[in-house]
Parts: structure tokens; sequence; C-alpha cells
């Protein structure tokens, strides 16, 4: 048995942040997931991409 893997799941919080995040930047979603995973360190590529 491996490590139990990580929830993906946001808090709406997050959730809220990383839309205003992106509205505000207008950045694609990549570059968004680098700049958020700074202030949410468990974020994930699908997470996003399924968030939008």
């Amino acid at each position: 048995m491996g490590p139990k893997p990580v929830s993906t799941v946001l808090t709406a919080q997050q959730e809220a942040g990383a839309v205003a995040f992106r509205r505000q930047t207008q950045l694609p979603l990549d570059d968004c997931l680098y700049a958020l995973q700074e202030t949410i360190p468990h974020l994930s590529r699908s997470a996003l991409h399924r968030l939008f």
C-alpha cells in the first residue's frame, strides 16, 4: 500500500480566489496554475481545468 492520495477538491474560498485571479489577469489556465500554486499548494491542473 502506497501513500494515500491528497484530495484535490478546492474549498469555496479557493475556487472564488482562482476565478477572481483569472478574471483579473486574463492568463491562460496553465499560467494561472503556476501562479496559484504558491497560494494553493495542492492545486492540480485537472482541478483547475474542472473549475473553468
